[in-house]
């Protein structure tokens, strides 16, 4: 009935709780709902949607992958999104926060996933954070989901690096992330594949990561309270060891107080829409 192998009815069942049927005396018992529900997830995943990605969907959104291109779903609802996930971010219900993002993940666009919530979702607990109403915990909450979803994004068919790779990092001394989070998400957006450093990180280990992955371009974070001379002189090193090619973006407050006019490779991002349009440049 649903054409779906015993052993993967099983393991949907064991590993995803796709559903729960009953127990009778004959075994388990499947009633009309649990059928449509399989019958459901089958047909998204044989349109190619991750089992563990959908499994936890509700059939509505199930029924939204599957309407056809000449049929478009209506738009999933996004007034509500980021109140409700900072929600979570405050109550510190990680399980939650992830199966909201990942959910989101499937049913929006990537470019959509981005703008409409990663971004503002980012810009509000950061300001939720400077406020002191977010402590450092939550912020860290979050910055883990949001890692655990870009590279939900980046195993993503319609993601994957066609454009080429971009490394994203934050200088060592330099702890906030949410910055190059925000850069690496949209680059996957721009269909570019985005290598994921991590905050705080030793000069020579990126310059190693570069000349190993070779990638088109290095995007770094600097805070203004962290723009240390320390800081800006291993960017300088960075930048010198990384000419004429790839480049070295900067972005982040105190991108501007950064470059020396000697530097012929470093390109300042000043905002988001900018940046996007040297993303855009650079798949040219």
């Amino acid at each position: 009935m649903t054409g779906l192998g015993l052993d993967t009815l099983r393991a949907w069942e064991r590993r995803y709780q796709a559903v729960t049927p009953t127990r009778g005396d004959r075994g388990r018992l499947y009633g009309e709902e649990d059928i449509r529900r399989l019958r459901l997830l089958r047909a998204v995943t044989d349109a190619g949607h991750a089992i563990g990605l959908v499994a936890a969907l509700a059939n509505a959104d199930l029924e939204r992958l599957l309407a056809p291109a000449s049929n478009p779903p209506a738009p999933v609802p996004s007034a509500e999104h980021v109140p409700a996930l900072l929600r979570l971010v405050e109550g510190y219900d990680s399980a939650a926060l992830e199966v909201e993002l990942g959910r989101l993940a499937v049913l929006l666009k990537t470019s959509e996933l981005v703008h409409q919530v990663i971004l503002p979702l980012m810009q509000a607990a950061g300001e939720r954070w400077a406020q002191g109403k977010f402590r450092v915990t939550q912020e860290h909450l979050l910055s883990g989901s949001i890692r655990n979803l870009l590279g939900t994004l980046v195993r993503r068919q319609e993601t994957r690096g066609s454009a080429g790779r971009i490394l994203f990092a934050t200088p060592e001394g330099e702890l906030h992330e949410f910055g190059i989070l925000a850069a690496a998400t949209l680059a996957v957006a721009h269909h570019f594949e985005a290598v994921y450093l991590g905050p705080n990180l030793p000069i020579d280990d990126l310059s190693d990561a570069v000349s190993v992955l070779r990638p088109r371009a290095v995007v770094v974070a600097l805070m203004e309270v962290n723009a240390t001379a320390a800081v800006r002189s291993s960017l300088a090193a960075l930048a010198s060891r990384l000419a004429p090619m790839p480049g070295l973006w900067i972005g982040g407050s105190a991108a501007e107080r950064c470059p020396d006019p000697a530097w012929k490779n470093v390109v300042l991002l000043n905002d988001l829409p900018g940046y996007e349009r040297n993303l855009e440049r650079l798949r040219l």
